[in-house]
């Protein structure tokens, strides 16, 4: 294996179950007398020109799964790139053109966004206007509502301050009780029983 590419994905399989990842050779730190050989011969060819060696070319990004493959060539059932394609389908894409159902999980998902779809798809071709009285009835029952649970959460802070009032009188009769037996357990302890 010569890949001296540590991204690289064709052989990292083998290079993690080697755990030995090739390096390139490194070349002598003595100046290289051919190097300079040409480096003389150019500066005298172009005598104004500031010589520099060649950039090595930049490698284009390698483009996503999303990118490269459409939906209908992608036969992976489990691709996150392209599952909302396939559920808007409503199926998996296999070779030459066949379908396969899609699984239990994505048919409702299937279900849900169209649904939406055909909802939303009424809602914009159909010039509704909507029920003001019906409107106004929700609203006074979601106030309603509101007030019922502003109610309770009141009630419940008030319980819970009685509570605290009580918890503080037990935990003083505690104290009191405690103070008490240590007097009781002195006592008996100067009277030697």
């Amino acid at each position: 294996m010569d890949c001296t590419d540590d991204g690289g994905q064709i052989h990292l399989g083998g290079k993690q179950g080697s755990g030995w990842y090739p390096q390139v050779t490194r070349r002598s730190r003595k100046p290289s007398v051919a190097h300079d050989h040409d480096w003389r011969q150019e500066m005298e060819a172009n005598p104004g020109a500031d010589w520099a060696p060649p950039q090595p070319r930049r490698r284009r990004a390698r483009r996503t799964h999303h990118e490269t493959t459409s939906w209908e060539h992608c036969f992976n059932d489990n691709c996150n790139d392209h599952r909302w394609e396939k559920v808007d389908a409503g199926y998996y894409p296999r070779h030459v053109g066949e379908k396969e159902t899609l699984s239990k999980h994505d048919r409702r998902e299937h279900k849900k966004r169209r649904a939406v779809r055909t909802r939303l798809g009424r809602e914009g071709s159909e010039k509704t206007i909507p029920d003001m009285e019906a409107l106004e009835g929700q609203i006074s029952d979601l106030r309603s509502q509101l007030d019922r649970a502003a109610q309770t959460i009141v009630a419940k802070d008030n319980d819970l301050e009685q509570l605290d009032k009580e918890k503080e009188k037990i935990q003083q009769a505690y104290n009191r009780c405690k103070q008490r037996m240590r007097q009781i357990g002195g006592m008996l302890w100067k009277e030697g029983v």
